[in-house]
């Protein structure tokens, strides 16, 4: 990936149709995560999620690596107070959760290195594209630290229980070749070919009924046990049913035509 030509702004907002890129930028320190970067990542995907004509948000990053994690130079300077951590939690926390929860689906592509709070933040994503050699890891507990981001719940739901222990308390790294033979990653690719892979996956989602999708989402997160899901599907179709989209799928399937959805 190339640097950003604007080293002052931490995250950049790109359009690409509609498809939101945004692309951490803080490469000279491999895009280690900020109090800054992760306030205008928090905007950023907020922004991209109330818009109605954003169908889909790729994460990347800038430079030579996703995201190393936390930049241990600003820790190890000792100059934070104890309200100055717990800000710098909370807003770790909550750009994860807001990966996790959006309507939008969001695509992470990850080249280089994606540790730590850049690891977090892409098994947040709905959809995970990574380079081949691409090396992920969660390193906290030989560092002794911890993870964050819902880690401890997602991952065990993402690749297995016994799994999530070896790579949350081993702490050993993995290439994009085994995150998606585990299943974790949706693709492994070739480097050069990671940001057209992305793409091509987003603009497949964006095709997508977006009221479907978010609701889709939605349910996948609550992980329903199985007599409520038996009850709780038919109700999400019946609603799904009052929309101007499902009308336009039913139509678009009896004309033998692509549908155009609204989100309406």
């Amino acid at each position: 990936m190339a640097a950003s030509p604007n080293p002052e702004q931490p995250v950049l907002v790109s359009r690409r149709g509609q498809t939101t890129v945004l692309t951490l930028n803080r490469p000279d320190r491999l895009n280690a995560v900020s109090e800054a970067l992760y306030d205008t990542l928090l905007i950023a995907l907020s922004a991209a999620d109330s818009d109605p004509d954003v169908r889909c948000v790729i994460l990347t990053g800038a430079g030579r690596a996703f995201c190393v994690g936390a930049d241990l130079k600003a820790h190890a300077a000792g100059t934070r107070t104890r309200a100055d951590q717990e800000r710098y939690l909370t807003l770790a926390q909550d750009v994860c959760l807001e990966i996790q929860t959006m309507d939008t689906p969001t695509v992470a592509a990850v080249h280089g290195y994606a540790l730590g709070a850049g690891a977090e933040m892409a098994v947040s994503a709905d959809f995970l594209v990574m380079a081949d050699d691409a090396q992920m890891g969660f390193p906290e507990v030989g560092l002794g630290t911890f993870v964050g981001g819902g880690v401890t719940h997602r991952l065990p739901r993402l690749v297995g229980l016994r799994r999530a222990t070896d790579l949350l308390i081993l702490g050993e790294r993995f290439t994009g070749t085994q995150a998606a033979e585990w299943g974790l990653a949706h693709q492994a690719v070739a480097a050069d070919d990671l940001m057209d892979s992305a793409t091509a996956l987003a603009d497949s989602l964006a095709a997508k009924a977006p009221l479907s999708l978010a609701r889709m989402k939605a349910a996948l997160r609550r992980d329903d046990s199985l007599p409520v899901a038996f009850t709780s599907e038919p109700r999400e179709l019946l609603a799904l049913m009052d929309t101007s989209d499902w009308a336009e799928g039913v139509a678009a399937f009896t004309e033998r035509r692509a549908p155009v959805f609204q989100g309406k």
